[in-house]
């Protein structure tokens, strides 16, 4: 996954798709991981996320992170800005 990519377009857009989910819950999760784990790294992310905000419930944190790696696959396609 890019480095590059915007936490703000990733957030609007992961609240775009999922607008149940909680502001503050996208963008806690997008601040404290900055980059979308690779595949495979969700139980990584919801431990550390479970420590720091033990508020955000583990299927949050995965859905997040499922949208967010959506995004990232998004917006490294050549056309994404066109």
């Amino acid at each position: 996954m890019s480095d590059d990519l915007d936490l703000g377009e990733a957030a609007e857009y992961i609240l775009a798709e999922r607008p149940k989910l909680g502001e503050d819950e996208v963008w806690a999760v997008l601040n404290e991981l900055v980059t979308p784990p690779a595949r495979g790294g969700d139980d990584l992310a919801v431990a550390l996320l479970g420590g720091t905000h033990p508020h955000i419930r583990a299927r949050t944190v995965r859905l997040i992170v499922r949208e967010w790696r959506a995004y990232a696959s998004i917006a490294v396609e050549d056309d994404w800005e066109d």
